[in-house]
């Protein structure tokens, strides 16, 4: 896929329209965990930037009740998250008969994430126009998202049903949900949203 803008878009719109063929050509790229490693830094430094320019956009009051964090340690923590969300998904499906790996659930993992700065982005532009429909965009880009990864894990795995790949992310969900807790428990980050 080209690493042009007009390449990338085709590259989104292929990933919502056919998220299973959109899948088997990511992961028939077989990238080296450190590159997948290395994606998943720059995908986070990127999330950052727009939360950074999300903010700069948010009214004080809705600032104030935001995680006090450092650049820095958010970008960990976004690293980890996505490290976290990649194994429980590599994990979860091999205990439903799954052939999936790690560095397979890392690819898919760092490519929606992608995407989603792709969403990210539009719904920075459409919060210039309307803050509301901006909230909108943003809850239908995460209800697309989780649905483009449910296939996505069903062609990593190898599954027959969307159902056992929806069981395995959903399982996979539960187990990051309880280490990212632990995570920012080890950087400092308190659940009221303040750092210690």
């Amino acid at each position: 896929m080209n690493l042009t803008l007009q390449g990338w878009l085709r590259a989104v719109a292929m990933t919502l329209n056919t998220p299973e063929e959109a899948a088997e050509r990511v992961l028939e790229n077989h990238y080296a965990r450190p590159v997948l490693v290395q994606a998943a830094i720059v995908v986070s430094i990127a999330n950052v930037m727009l939360l950074a320019v999300a903010s700069m956009m948010t009214p004080a009051t809705a600032q104030a009740n935001a995680l006090q964090v450092t650049p820095f340690t958010l970008g960990l923590l976004i690293t980890g998250s996505m490290l976290i969300l990649a194994s429980a998904i590599s994990r979860a499906g091999k205990m439903l008969g799954g052939t999936g790996s790690f560095d397979g659930a890392l690819t898919i993992v760092v490519w929606l994430q992608a995407v989603g700065l792709t969403f990210d982005v539009a719904q920075i532009l459409v919060m210039l126009v309307s803050p509301f429909l901006a909230v909108l965009v943003g809850i239908g880009a995460l209800m697309v998202l989780l649905w483009c990864m449910v296939h996505f894990v069903k062609v990593l795995h190898g599954f027959d049903t969307l159902g056992t790949a929806g069981a395995a992310f959903f399982i996979a969900m539960i187990g990051t949900i309880f280490a990212v807790v632990i995570l920012m428990a080890l950087l400092g980050i308190a659940p009221s949203g303040e750092a210690t």
